[in-house]
């Protein structure tokens, strides 16, 4: 079983080692589903985030400044959560997100990431829970300040191994990760043949 959570400061590359080893997983020929959201920046300023499904493309946004929601038609009175300076965008975070999480197939899950944006959407909080409980094998990226309760139980009870990517580490960990992922695939490989 592998469950692997990936935390760190921003910017260190955390999205970067996660798709890295989905990819490999890919190549291995294991479905994988969940969803990421990348930021959005215009003119060298971050506007945002999208919420896109890993297993289909489909996307969204997950949140916005106020003034980037307004231009592109959002009425910003309807949206009453904020994280930080943005407006959560719940209909499309949720659903985009819930769907995302419930194209398991027996494949391996995803996200990135796990942290204030995501959770503010009640709905897909708990369809990440869900998620988490149901997975066999899962990697998540987890905000380096997460204090979820019920979600830090699960990845415990899992027995989640923490990886914290920095700067200096983040080759070394990746060239770590990649080993012991591909082991733990081609063992799952055998026991099912």
């Amino acid at each position: 079983m592998i469950s692997l959570a990936i935390t760190g400061e921003p910017g260190v590359g955390k999205t970067t080692l996660l798709m890295r080893l989905l990819n490999m997983i890919r190549s291995e020929g294991i479905h994988v589903y969940g969803f990421f959201c990348p930021e959005v920046r215009e003119e060298g300023k971050r506007i945002g985030f999208k919420i896109i499904d890993i297993a289909t493309g489909a996307e969204g946004w997950l949140a916005l400044i106020p003034e980037k929601a307004r231009s592109l038609g959002y009425n910003t009175r309807m949206y009453r959560k904020f994280v930080g300076r943005y407006i959560v965008i719940e209909d499309e975070a949720e659903r985009i997100g819930v769907a995302a999480l419930s194209n398991a197939e027996d494949g391996f899950l995803a996200i990135d990431e796990i942290g204030p944006m995501e959770l503010a959407v009640e709905k897909l909080r708990k369809a990440i829970i869900h998620a988490l409980v149901s997975a066999s094998n899962f990697i998540v990226v987890v905000h380096r300040n997460m204090k979820d309760s019920e979600i830090l139980k699960i990845l415990r009870e899992k027995n989640t191994q923490w990886v914290i990517i920095t700067r200096e580490n983040r080759d070394s960990v990746y060239h770590e990760l990649v080993s012991r992922v591909r082991n733990e695939i081609l063992t799952l490989k055998q026991l099912n043949t």
